[in-house]
């Protein structure tokens, strides 16, 4: 039975990590508390009134809510993550702190929503014969840039055939192409995928877009990942790329289905229209295949129509914006940021058993859905199928798909209100901005977004701190942590007083973090600086720094509750950001722009 369960596991993509792999839960407790793991608190929490003091219980009180199964996942756009972006403007407006979104609001709305191609009213006709969709062809969705078209409408159209899409040393003649629909191979290397481990730029569905996590699609997969500009150059009515039958099959049957993005650019008027066709489609183009054709070739006339649409979600994705007014009048128009994300990633299609996925984890996912899934091997089935057994001991499963983000960012976003609330009655002689960020794991949509449209002057931001997963860290959850651990990244990759400001104060700290900057090295494996929210200020040069404990078994998972989460640890970090950032809010100067440091590879 238990190899069959680690099976389904396997097969379900499961993961996450807490412990090591060879730690043993304690037995349960005398008083009837009916906890598995030896990281595991209590299953609820009731609410109580919090304090001015950042502590340990007060964290507790935010977290249990805002990472409720009520909260559906908090993916943007999604009703769950719109009540609990309530929830945050509410204790915003509670702690007494000004509305700093659009028209006088705590909220700041992103242009995301749903975006699709109609199914009924799209099709192709080549050469005389109605194309299936799916199996003969595929509708490209808009480019992140407006490279293509979004709305198509072809009658009896000339064909020509124009290479292989992405061969630069080709020129498309104008003459021959203009007005015309431009017919290519497929390109001959397919792209590398993003280098982002999965927060960058990635495919949407069978176009381009989506972002840290957000892409469904396969980017290498995908010809629009390629940049080719002479279809447009020469003035072609619409591209055909003979690509399809390369198309990951999840990725076509999904082609005609609804997707969460950002608005669309505008196309301009000399954009194609673009869409993917199957070799076999091509032949009906063509009397001979695409490989043995001249540039020019002209083929048998199409017909199609698809238009891309696009409308805002009912709700909508938005930042939360609160600020503090600095005392000095000379130094009040500077601010002291702090944010973390609020959104995860909802709810998935099927559930797991919760303690199933976490004995898994705890035996080959230490890092969660970093880390890539493999069959155990004997030893490793022997350690899982252990601890399923203890926890079949002592409760019976429970399936669960709901991806409840305690960690992922919740704990950030109640130790940024801990904050807000400490804050709140003191007097800092500069600003303090406190943003709950939208659609981090859909691209960094929310931080992308505030930075390009700020609230307030963009320039008048001194220094801006990240928290992203600040809820575990035990020694047993990462390499280096501890109590006290606190991983960080950038502190001097533009300011380094910046870095020597926060170390100063943990110098004299009655509480001092252990800071851990192993990450924060040009050679990282998983990217990490380039996969938060910091990342969107160090394209506009404003001093950041990412502050995390570190990725653990749950990331990523739906064992990731706040049960699993150590308070303690949260309340430590919480309590030394405050004193940071009063320091900096206090000095007479602002951290000194020292240059971007060049050893690290761009993130821009």
């Amino acid at each position: 039975m238990h190899r069959s369960v680690c099976l389904i596991i396997i097969l379900a993509a499961c993961g996450g990590a807490g412990l090591t792999a060879n730690t043993t839960p304690s037995a349960p407790s005398a008083g009837g508390n009916r906890t598995v793991w030896p990281d595991e608190g209590p299953a609820k929490w009731a609410p109580r009134a919090t304090e001015l003091a950042i502590t340990a219980n007060d964290l507790r009180t935010r977290l249990y809510q805002l990472a409720d199964d009520s909260m559906s996942g908090r993916r943007v756009g999604e009703p769950g993550n719109y009540r609990g972006t309530e929830y945050i403007a509410r204790e915003f407006a509670r702690l007494g702190l000004a509305p700093g979104g659009d028209n006088g609001t705590y909220f700041q709305e992103l242009p995301y929503g749903p975006a699709r191609f109609d199914s009924t009213a799209s099709r192709l006709i080549a050469g005389g014969a109605t194309l299936v969709p799916r199996s003969d062809w595929i509708p490209i969705a808009p480019a992140a840039n407006a490279m293509f078209a979004s709305r198509v409408d072809l009658q009896d159209a000339a064909t020509v055939f124009a290479g292989r899409w992405g061969d630069t040393t080709v020129a498309l003649d104008p003459a021959v192409f203009r007005g015309k629909v431009a017919v290519f191979l497929a390109p001959r290397t397919p792209p590398r995928p993003d280098s982002t481990g999965g927060r960058g730029a990635g495919g949407a569905g069978a176009g381009v877009g989506g972002g840290r996590g957000g892409g469904r699609g396969s980017a290498p997969a995908n010809f629009a990942a390629v940049r080719d500009n002479r279809a447009a150059a020469a003035g072609v009515a619409a591209l055909l790329v003979a690509s399809l039958d390369s198309v990951p099959r999840n990725t076509v049957s999904t082609a005609f289905a609804t997707r969460m993005m950002m608005q669309p650019a505008p196309s301009p008027a000399s954009a194609p229209a673009a869409a993917s066709i199957s070799a076999a489609a091509a032949t009906r183009l063509f009397p001979s295949p695409l490989e043995g054709l001249a540039v020019g070739t002209p083929g048998q006339p199409v017909s199609g129509r698809w238009s891309f649409d696009w409308q805002i979600s009912r709700t909508p994705g938005r930042n939360v914006i609160a600020i503090l007014r600095g005392s000095d009048p000379r130094r009040a128009t500077q601010f002291v940021l702090i944010g973390a994300h609020n959104d995860h990633v909802g709810t998935n299609a099927t559930g797991v058993d919760h303690d199933s996925v976490r004995a898994f984890n705890r035996v080959m996912r230490p890092q969660g859905a970093n880390d890539a899934v493999r069959v155990p091997n004997a030893d490793e089935r022997r350690r899982i199928d252990s601890l399923l057994a203890w926890a079949r001991s002592i409760r019976p499963p429970r399936r669960d798909s709901i991806m409840n983000g305690a960690d992922d960012d919740g704990s950030g976003t109640v130790v940024m209100l801990e904050i807000a609330e400490r804050f709140s009655t003191e007097k800092p002689a500069r600003s303090i901005v406190f943003i709950s960020h939208q659609g981090e794991e859909a691209g960094l949509l929310g931080s992308r977004w505030f930075v390009d449209h700020p609230t307030i002057p963009r320039d008048s931001i001194v220094a801006a701190h990240n928290m992203d997963m600040v809820g575990k860290g035990r020694v047993t959850d990462v390499k280096f942590g501890g109590p006290n651990s606190v991983q960080t990244l950038g502190s001097r990759r533009l300011s380094r007083e910046f870095g020597d400001i926060i170390d100063s104060v943990n110098a004299i700290s009655g509480e001092p973090m252990a800071i851990d900057r192993s990450w924060d090295v040009p050679a990282n494996p998983l990217n990490r600086f380039c996969r938060s929210d910091q990342v969107s200020y160090v394209r506009y040069d404003i001093p950041v720094t990412y502050f995390s404990f570190g990725y653990s078994i749950d990331y990523h998972q739906p064992t990731d509750e706040p049960q699993y989460v150590d308070y303690d640890h949260s309340a430590k970090l919480g309590r030394f950001l405050h004193d940071v950032m009063t320091a900096i809010a206090n000095r007479r100067d602002r951290p000194a722009i020292a240059g971007a440091d060049t050893t690290y590879p761009s993130c821009r």
